[in-house]
Order: C-alpha cells, then structure tokens, then sequence
C-alpha cells in the first residue's frame, strides 16, 4: 500500500511541459546535459558515474518523463549563469514535491537517523536513485514489489544494520527470502516489506503506532490473512493482547518475524513436532507465566508424556497436536461454549481422528486424566510402583551381588589352591591401582564440568562438589596421575624387571601375526589358538594407549590449568584447541577403558566374574600355559610345577 502525494507546483509545471513537449527536453538542461553526459569530465573524482546524465536517463526516468527540469531539482542553479557552478550543491528537497511522504520519512526510524547525522541512514536516493527514477508499478525500478527486498537488502543484508554508533541491527532479508513471503516461494505475490512496515513510515517496533507493534501485529498480518486474524481476535490470546497482557502471544511469537515457515516445514515453528515444546511450549512451560497467570503447570508435559506427544517427536505427523484439539488461532476457554474443548464440543473434537468416540472415550483422555500429580489414580499407582521397583529390583541386585561374589571369592580361592605365576610385582600392583583411582575421580570431575545437567552431577553438586572443590580434586588427581606416570619411567630405568616388563611390551611385526591368527581361532578358521609370548597385542595396545593418553592430557591440562603462562611460549590458539583435545581424549580413554580393558579383566568368559590379578599380582600358571603358551614355553616350563606360596 503507497501512501498518497499532494502534487506541488514545480510538478504541476512539469506536466504542463511535458503535454506541450512531448519527449523534449526542458529548458536549460542542454546546458546540464552538456557537462554532466561526460563521464571524462570527471575523471579523478570519487565515484565520477553518479555525476553522469544522459540525455536517454533523463528522459526515461519519472522525473524527466514528465518535463521536470534539472533545476526543479536543484533550485540553487535555478537563474545562475555560472558554469561552472560550485562543486557542492544544496541538498534536493524532495518534500518540496512530495510533502506528505516527506513528512511519513521524517517521523520514521530512518528520518530520525537521518536527522540525528548518522551518516549511514538512507535517504530517498537509496531506495529510489537519483536521476534514473522509475514508478513504483515499473518492474525495473527498484520499488518495484518484486525487487523492493533488494533495495532492503542494501543495508539489512547478511551483516546487518551497524549504526554510526556501532549498534548492530538484527539481519532480516535472507530469512524474508527463506520465508512463505520470500519471492523463492511461490513466484511472488507474497508479502513485502512495505506491507508490514509500510514504504516510508517505518516505525520501531517500540513505537505503539507502528504496524509491528504487539498491539498491532494481528491487524498487520490480517491485511492478508483476514479470516485467521478474526480468529485471533477473539480468541483468549487476542483479547488478552487487546487487554494490554504483552505477555500473550500473537502471531511473530507462534510464527516468527521474518523466517516464517510453512506448518509443514519441519524448521518451522508451528511443525507438528514443534508446537508443544516451542511454540506452545514457550508460554505453557514457562514457569514465570504459568505462576503470574495461574495457568495449568503441566499442560505441555502432560502432551509430551502422552500417546500423542510419543508419537509425535517420532515423526508421524498424523498424531494430535496442541492445535488439533484447541485450534490454531481461535483458542478458547473450556468454559466458553464456542470452545473446541467445552464439554458439549469435545466428542466433535475427539471425532477428528477417533471415529467411535463418545462421552466417555473424550474424557479419558485430558489433561488432568495425563497428570500424575492432579489424577489420584495416577498418583497411588505412581506411588506404588516405585515401591514396588525399588524393593523388587533393588531385591534382585541384593540376589546377584550374593551370587557374583560367590563365585568371585571361589575363583580367588581357587587361585590361592593353585599353582600360580607372578604377574605384577608390588610396585607394579601400586602403580595400577594409584593410575586406577585417579583416572576414575579425574574421569568423574573432568565429564562433571562438561555435564553440569546431568542428574548425577546434580547429586555431586548436592552433597557438596560444588566448583571450587570439583577443580581442585580435579587437579590433584592429575598430579597424582603423573606421579604415577613418573614412577613408572623410574622404575623402568632403574628396576631390573621394569626393563623386562617393558622389552616384552615394546611391539613387534609378530603382533600384527597373532592378532589375525587370534581372530580367525575365534570366526572357527584356525584350529589352535594364536602363539601368544608374555604380553599379547590387546595389551600392548592398552600400554601405549596409555602411555600416549596420559602425556596428551598432561600437556594440555597444563595448558588449561595456566593459560596465562602457556600463552607465552606456544600461540594463542593452543589454549581453545587443548581444550577440544581434553575433552574428546577423555571421551577416548573412559571408553576405552569401559569396551576394552573391562571386557579382558570382567567380562571374558575365561575370567568372569573377575580377574584377581590386579589385587594379588598373581595368575594361574595353566591359565598362562592356555593364553600364553610362548611366554610358558620359552621362560616358565623349566621352573618346577610347585604350588606359589608368595
């Protein structure tokens, strides 16, 4: 919609010449012409083409089509016979021809930027040009409908608006052309953006008199969607807004601003899927709203713990959502006979999808029926059934710990019957159970921090692992890690079976051999098992995983422990990029831990319930002379076959 112009008298005058002079030239422009059609006149100045006119530009733009001259424009060269004429004009007066307009400018955002010296406001050059204007109804003019968010676009781009006083405004066209509105959909005839902020008085949407106002949005939008804004009005969300509660919704908040999407777009607002927990969601699970309007607390959790909402986040579109029970635009109370949801109306609303729906089939399924708080039944069944699984599986636990160290303690003792080898020493022993407790207690505050929701760091929080004390466990458990790192490098250097311990676990070609040869013994392609020597490949794997994984997460905790030192030895960067590596070799190594090492000393069936060596050091010589037999052969099956009494 344009808003109207009073015609003043210089374009009363240039219609009379141009019904005189058809196509001609006005007075006194040859004389302009005859300069300003040059462009090498004007070379060495910033921009020269914006001081070129043509003969044809002049006389196919708006202005020159209806015989303005140039000094109607520039009314200081009016009756001057200097040429040249000073190199800086006065500025042109459009509102000298188009008051009203002028005055809408004046009283937008853009003629209040304009009139506070912001150098970056646009003026009406920047939408409609200078001397090449066209009408508004020509399609290659730039207010053109169809190209009107071009002209937009030039400033509330990609990047935004940035004032003189570097305030970023938020960027709008590319969501516009994303959008239902945007010209890519639909080939056009959607809403522009003079149809919501209209063409020259654009209005902040502070301003009660803008169309973007709350108060004012629905009439906007019903400028199109005429019946949906009848709707919203009288429903309980219009009349609130109408009331003066900006706290209800109205159509931006359901629909966004700019990027409004189809209902059957699933990045929309208003997709199935979404309505609950966003756009309905946004009010009805608002603890703040719910208490300062004393709405219903567990309207939106009662749909997403229900038939409905279950199969809704899976997808299946044809589910019953929000609106398919209270409507989209014409929400009403149940107390209100025109409400989908009022008792006489609920076997029609049911009926939807439910055929056979009745009396009792449309209460058996309402909020209050969901809720496990207002319901009672729900509430005593809830009750009991957490009794219930607390004493019978908690019971079970009870029933299999019994068993499971039964058979641990027989195993254990079945170790002490036998004959048994030395496995580790007792700084070895040490060793292993230090890296063990500091690994678990670095793993558990380390994924602490990252996790702050988590329901079992809200229970460490709860009793008392609040963030001081989570940081510094957390660092005296990596200083202890590499203690025990250290340790470790002197006794291998200076401990005779140290060096043994680690010559068996330097890796060889031979590794690679027997892991093959070990998995085709367990896919039945080999008879014997693999040809393993003291260590095999999956423990010289975990060693070095290990050793590569504690050196890694010393560096950069190091790193992120003293920032403001590491800064001045390495670059910048290393500091954010520790960080990452922290946190994902951590990830690593918890897994790894979890898939791999449990499994050899937990959960492999040759060792189930447990493995006792890493408590007494000790393993069963036939259990070496089984997943060993090279380490047997070449340094144990000399040694006499006598019970270990160490």
């Amino acid at each position: 919609m344009r808003a109207s112009m009073r015609i003043g008298p210089a374009v009363a005058m240039g219609l009379l010449v141009g019904l005189w002079v058809p196509g001609a030239l006005a007075q006194g422009d040859e004389d302009c012409l005859a300069c300003h059609s040059e462009i090498d006149l004007f070379e060495g100045l910033d921009d020269p083409s914006r001081l070129v006119v043509t003969e044809e530009q002049h006389l196919g733009s708006l202005h020159g089509s209806i015989g303005l001259a140039c000094v109607d424009c520039h009314m200081d060269l009016a009756g001057s016979d200097d040429y040249p004429h000073a190199e800086i004009l006065l500025p042109v007066d459009c509102g000298m021809c188009h008051p009203d307009t002028q005055e809408l400018f004046a009283g937008s955002m853009h003629g209040y930027a304009l009139e506070r010296g912001d150098a970056l406001a646009p003026t009406c050059a920047s939408c409609h040009g200078t001397h090449d204007i066209l009408p508004a109804s020509d399609p290659d003019s730039p207010t053109h409908e169809s190209r009107l968010h071009e002209i937009c676009a030039s400033c509330h781009g990609a990047a935004g608006v940035l004032t003189n006083q570097i305030v970023k405004f938020p960027e709008t066209v590319a969501s516009y052309a994303r959008s239902v509105h945007g010209p890519s959909n639909g080939g056009g005839g959607g809403a522009t953006c003079d149809d919501c902020h209209h063409v020259h008085e654009v209005r902040g949407v502070a301003d009660p008199e803008s169309r973007i106002h709350r108060a004012n949005l629905a009439r906007t939008c019903g400028g199109c969607h005429e019946g949906i804004r009848d709707e919203y009005e009288r429903s309980i969300h219009g009349r609130a807004l109408q009331a003066g509660l900006h706290d209800s919704p109205t159509c931006t908040d359901c629909h966004g601003e700019h990027l409004i999407l189809s209902p059957s777009d699933p990045d929309s607002k208003s997709h199935a899927s979404r309505q609950a927990t966003e756009s309905c969601g946004n009010c009805h699970n608002d603890p703040v709203i719910i208490a300062k309007y004393s709405l219903r607390g567990d309207a939106v959790g009662t749909y997403v713990d229900s038939y409905h909402g279950w199969t809704t986040r899976r997808g299946y579109m044809s589910a019953a959502t929000c609106v398919s029970c209270h409507t989209a635009h014409l929400v009403l109370p149940h107390t209100e006979p025109q409400s989908t949801i009022h008792a006489d109306n609920l076997v029609q609303t049911c009926g939807q999808c439910h055929k056979r729906a009745d009396e009792a089939f449309a209460s058996s399924y309402t909020h209050e029926q969901l809720s496990v708080t207002a319901n009672p039944v729900n509430r005593w069944i809830r009750g009991i059934y957490w009794v219930l699984i607390t004493g019978v599986i908690g019971g079970m636990v009870l029933h299999n710990l019994v068993i499971l160290n039964f058979h641990a303690v027989r195993k254990r003792r079945q170790l002490g019957q036998a004959t048994t080898v030395r496995r580790l020493d007792h700084v070895q022993l040490a060793q292993h159970a230090l890296m063990a407790l500091s690994f678990i207690v670095l793993t558990i505050t380390g994924f602490a921090l990252r996790y702050p929701d988590a329901g079992w760091v809200s229970l460490l929080t709860a009793i008392g692992l609040d963030e001081p004390l989570r940081a510094n466990v957390h660092r005296i458990a990596g200083v202890a890690m590499l203690i025990v790192a250290l340790t470790h490098v002197l006794y291998v250097i200076l401990a005779r079976r140290g060096r043994e311990e680690f010559r068996a676990m330097v890796p060889s070609r031979r590794d690679l051999r027997e892991a093959v040869d070990n998995l085709r013994y367990h896919t039945w392609r080999r008879e014997r098992p693999a040809d393993f020597g003291r260590y095999d490949y999956t423990q010289k794997a975990e060693y070095w995983a290990i050793v590569w994984g504690t050196a890694l997460m010393a560096l950069t905790g190091a790193v992120l422990w003293f920032p403001d030192l590491a800064v001045k030895l390495v670059p910048a960067w290393v500091v954010t990029a520790s960080q990452t590596v922290h946190f994902y070799e951590a990830w690593l190594a918890a897994l790894a831990i979890v898939v791999w090492h449990f499994f050899f000393v937990l959960f492999h069936p040759d060792v189930y319930p447990m493995s006792w060596t890493w408590l007494s050091g000790k393993v069963d010589r036939r259990s070496v002379e089984k997943h060993h037999p090279r380490w047997y052969r070449e340094e144990l099956a000399g040694e006499p076959v006598a019970a270990d009494d160490d």
